[in-house]
């Protein structure tokens, strides 16, 4: 088992980046055991502390991933550039950096598996029930158009 202490600063700046880092944690790894904390302090915040261990690798060997853009076929480059468009507009609009929406290898696999149900997502590498729940329908509404 092992332990990661993140914090969510409750304050219009942070909060919507602080969430999403802790989502992104709960995605990658088998939480066991959750315990929060608020702190006050200048910005207050919660003490998450999270218990947790990896993933067993026969899960990720199943899934999708695509390491490199050379990798690539033609089409799926076109599809794999709309999506990153799609992912620094929506980045822009919730204040986030580009690799809390999607990191690049989730980009690169969607653009080779090219899902047409929410429940396709769940064969790429790296995402998790939170991220397919909250942007699954506008990467498919990307894929559809592409």
């Amino acid at each position: 088992m092992k332990i990661k202490v993140l914090k969510i600063r409750i304050s219009d700046h942070y909060q919507n980046m602080d969430e999403a880092v802790v989502n992104d944690y709960l995605d990658r790894y088998e939480i066991l055991n959750i315990s929060t904390e608020l702190i006050k302090d200048d910005i207050n915040y919660w003490s998450v502390l999270i218990h947790y261990k990896d993933k067993h690798l026969s899960q990720k060997a199943s899934k999708i991933t695509v390491d490199e853009e050379n990798d690539l076929s033609e089409e799926e480059i076109i599809i794999y550039n709309k999506l990153k468009i799609w992912r620094s507009e929506k980045a822009d609009k919730l204040k986030l950096p580009s690799y809390i929406i999607f990191h690049n290898k989730h980009l690169m696999a969607i653009a080779r598996h090219k899902p047409s149900q929410i429940d396709d997502l769940q064969h790429i590498s790296g995402l998790g029930k939170a991220r397919i729940d909250k942007f699954g329908a506008e990467i498919l509404k990307v894929l559809e158009n592409a």
